[in-house]
Order: C-alpha cells, then structure tokens, then sequence
C-alpha cells in the first residue's frame, strides 16, 4: 500500500529509500487497555480473637466475672515486586562443537491428577493457610492433606474464590477461622505482620520442595510429558557452561488493620458489639475498665510494612550461559582462527574504502555536469608509439 509519496533517489549513497504509510497505533481493532505499571497484589484476610478479664481493672461495681471478647481483623497484602534467581538445578559444560539434549520434567504434574493440580500461587496459599491452622489449633490435618497432594477441588467457596482455611482468597464467600490470644498485647500490628512473614516463609519452602523440577541428559522411560531442549556449542574454541536455575517471585508484605471491634458481658448485661470510638455506649460502671482493655489495641486502618522481602518458586527455570575462561585449541590452531578474522575484517574494509571510491565518483561526475563539461568522464587511453 502507498499513500502517493514518490520515493527520491539518493546518488551519493545508492540507495532508493521506501517510504512504508503511516499505520494506526490501533490498526482496525479497538486499542488495548493500557498496562498498569504498579505490581499486582494477593490479599490475605485474618481474624484473631482475644478474651480479657474485667477482674483487675477499676470499677465501681464487682467484675469478677466480667470479661470483653476482642475481634481485630487483618488484612496482609503480597505484592509482587519483581523477580530473582533461585536454587541452582542443574549445570552443563559443552566443549566447542558438542551438542547435547537436556530433558526437563514437573515432578508436580506427573504425580498428581487434573482434579488435584493448581498453579504454583494456589499450591503456596494453601500451605500458608494449612500452617496458619497448625500454628493457632495446633492440629496439623490440614498440613498433611496439602503435602500428601490429596486436596479436592470442593475447597472452591460458593462466592467465585477459593477459600483456603483461615485465609480468603478471591470471591466474597467462605467463612474465616479465627485464632485465640491470650492477651490484648498479641494484637498488636507489628506483631501480626511477623507472624504472618513468618509463616508465609515455611510456606513458600514447603512448595520449593514439592514443585520440584528435574532436568537431566537422559530420558526416563517412566516419564510421560517432558520438555526436549537441544543445546550446542557453535564456538570453536572456547567452551560454554550453562547453569539452570529456577525462578523466584519476590513479594513485599503489608499489614493493615481493618477494623477493631469488641463486646463486653458482665452479669447480665451484654452490650452490642462496638469500635473503640464507641465506648460511650458502654455502661457507666464498666467504662473505666474497658478503656483499660482496649487503650493497647491497634488503631483501625494501621499498617505494617515488613522489611523482608519474601520469596516464592514458580514453575520456570532461565538458563544462564557463561563463556569458559580458557581456549580448548592448540596455539597453533587458535593463531589460525585469528588469521581468518583478520582476513575477513580486511576484506571488509576494502569493500568500505571501494564504495567510498564510488560515491566521490559520483560526486565528481555531477560537478562536472554542473560546470557544462560535457565531454567523457573517463578520458580515452593514450598510447605512445616508439618508432
């Protein structure tokens, strides 16, 4: 297609320069959405509950037998920031001229059926949600069940997400376990944000260890689906190492209080269930004491930025090609090879230096054009007779 421009030539160089029309950044579909340059972020919903005794705590009235039920929920945001390498997992030297076929397999996928496979994130969430469980119940099932790969597709939630135990991810169905504290003290903020770090640490080990990936030179008979990858080295002197490594997503952890509610029960009263801003709704005779309890918990909307930052194994591998140190050839060969390269760049060079010679013929000839000479360009031959 042209859009009438009539392409002018240039003697100097040669050249007849193509002017291509000018397409439409959105041709003749509608333009895609721009992309969002912040990181994408996973969300984590926590909900700890804490009883304190009103026994203690100055009161007009007898609170023997009082206490206050504390909900503060959490909300713990991972947002991917970028990536790194991870575990070495596997390593190959190639002399120059050799060619070698690695074969790279998913333990995961060959070990587990359609019905129990998920995605490296979905496999990380529910051992972070299965430790969670085995941290506050001290019941480990929930582990076991993710690390003997028997989890069942009816973990979906009825709300579109899947809801991991006592992490909701996705969706807005699924109900949230909550964990007992012993004291006001363990709801703290900074406190909540280490223990989940912490957690989600073991978790992205636990799926290191079971998305494992296997590279090797040779075939198993026994392996259904793998992944053929032919590598060769073309240098003629100096040998290539490859080293395999898997990839690692790298997160930056977030902790925000979403909201802080309490209810108070003393004898036979039992007040609604109410934020610290509420405490004016409590009983004359139990708000000294209260304000006692909750004065240490966490402000509502209060975040934590963790400084560790957490990594997790994706199902990638990079390889990474290094160039050995030494010339496998003999010296006499290896002055060969550079012999040959400096004959190359010569004959380089001469062919330069003639088109150069040519584009100031050109220029001389149009001067004399330009000046009226119209005789010949290249002047005939003189040839001396001797008599």
């Amino acid at each position: 297609m042209s859009d009438g421009t009539t392409p002018t030539f240039d003697p100097t160089d040669g050249t007849t320069p193509v002017t291509l029309p000018t397409q439409d950044a959105c041709c003749q579909s509608p333009c895609d959405p721009t992309w969002l340059p912040k990181p994408s972020c996973v969300t984590y919903t926590e909900t700890k509950t804490t009883v304190v005794s009103l026994a203690g705590k100055p009161a007009a009235v007898d609170l023997a037998r009082g206490f206050v039920r504390i909900i503060v929920t959490y909300t713990h945001t991972l947002c991917l920031v970028g990536k790194q390498h991870g575990p070495l997992a596997y390593t190959l030297t190639l002399l120059p001229g050799e060619k070698m076929t690695l074969f790279q397999s998913d333990r995961y996928r060959r070990t587990t059926t359609d019905t129990e496979r998920y995605s490296v994130q979905t496999t990380f969430s529910q051992f972070l949600s299965a430790l969670h469980q085995q941290q506050n119940s001290n019941d480990s099932s929930a582990l076991v069940q993710v690390l003997n790969s028997q989890t069942q597709s009816s973990s979906a939630s009825g709300g579109g997400g899947v809801n991991l135990l006592g992490f909701s991810l996705g969706g807005s169905g699924g109900s949230e376990q909550s964990s007992g504290s012993s004291s006001a003290h363990d709801l703290s903020t900074q406190s909540s944000a280490n223990q989940f770090v912490s957690l989600a640490q073991q978790a992205s080990q636990y799926t290191d260890l079971q998305r494992s990936i296997t590279i090797s030179s040779y075939e198993d008979s026994e392996t259904v689906s793998t992944t053929q990858r032919t590598l060769v080295n073309n240098n003629l002197c100096y040998a290539v190492n490859y080293f395999v490594r898997k990839v690692l997503d790298v997160y930056a952890s977030t902790t925000r209080v979403t909201s802080v509610t309490y209810q108070v029960t003393a004898g036979n009263y039992v007040s609604a269930v109410l934020t610290p801003a509420e405490i004016g709704q409590v009983e004359t005779e139990y708000r000294v004491a209260v304000e006692t309890i909750i004065s240490g918990l966490p402000a509502g909307g209060e975040v934590v930025e963790h400084p560790t930052l957490l990594s997790v194994p994706t199902d990638g591998v990079v390889y990474d090609p290094e160039l050995a140190h030494c010339c496998a050839l003999d010296p006499e060969l290896d002055q060969a090879a550079l012999i040959k390269l400096e004959r190359e760049q010569a004959e380089v060079q001469r062919i330069g230096l003639q088109v150069q010679l040519m584009s100031l013929e050109v220029q001389r000839r149009q001067a004399l054009l330009a000046a009226g000479t119209l005789e010949p360009f290249d002047p005939a031959s003189t040839t001396t007779v001797v008599a």
